[in-house]
């Protein structure tokens, strides 16, 4: 079963939905031992979303490839479309 992927939007829809569950944004840090200006930079979108936000929304960093596209000058040794 493949695991859910979540987007850059989700996650800053889970981490407000779990900030206001919390009570705020001073007690969403509290509860997971962060800074409450930290937090607030994070419900702001005034800082990228960091290994520390996601561990708080019990999320991990995956990284994905994927095949790219080939350019016109490689179709014809790779054979690709």
């Amino acid at each position: 079963m493949a695991e859910e992927l979540l987007t850059l939007q989700q996650v800053f829809s889970e981490l407000n939905t779990q900030v206001a569950r919390a009570g705020g944004n001073n007690a969403f840090a509290r509860l997971h031992g962060r800074n409450k200006g930290t937090v607030s930079n994070w419900t702001n979108c005034n800082r990228e979303v960091s290994d520390a936000c996601l561990e708080a929304l019990g999320l991990e960093r995956v990284e994905m490839l994927r095949r790219s596209k080939c350019c016109a000058q490689c179709r014809l040794r790779c054979g690709g479309s």
